[in-house]
């Protein structure tokens, strides 16, 4: 559906000027009033004369066709701005953004053999589990 030459902004209808949890509920508003739109728009397509009105076929596939490309630029964007709300929310309550451990494992991932890496990793939240218990 979106080819690289067609790129889509997915600010273009969000105010300006947001915090990144208020960037957050206005995406979700947006995907919302874009898939509202593209049933409405399915539904006047399958209520229309097939032979009668090509070019307004056209035309609405075209806006629903626009409007996926916008929604799949906002589900693209949501990951950013996702990572971007924890990570000031683990700074906030004081969280180092990387801790040793996390280094740790992203190394211990690299460097050992798979099933070496798993069986750590599972015994490790074994003992996890048994400490919460």
């Amino acid at each position: 559906m979106q080819t690289e030459s067609q790129t889509v902004d997915p600010y273009k209808n969000l105010p300006k000027g947001l915090n990144d949890e208020d960037l957050w509920k206005e995406v979700i508003k947006r995907i919302d009033t874009i898939d509202k739109t593209r049933r409405s728009i399915r539904k006047q397509i399958t209520e229309m004369d097939q032979k009668t009105e090509l070019t307004q076929i056209d035309q609405l596939k075209h806006s629903s066709e626009q409007l996926a490309m916008e929604r799949s630029a906002l589900h693209q964007e949501m990951a950013i701005i996702k990572q971007r709300i924890k990570k000031f929310r683990r700074e906030r309550n004081g969280m180092i953004p990387h801790s040793l451990a996390i280094e740790f494992m992203l190394i211990a991932k690299k460097r050992l053999p798979e099933s070496a890496f798993n069986d750590i990793r599972n015994q490790a939240a074994i003992n996890i589990a048994k400490h919460k218990a």
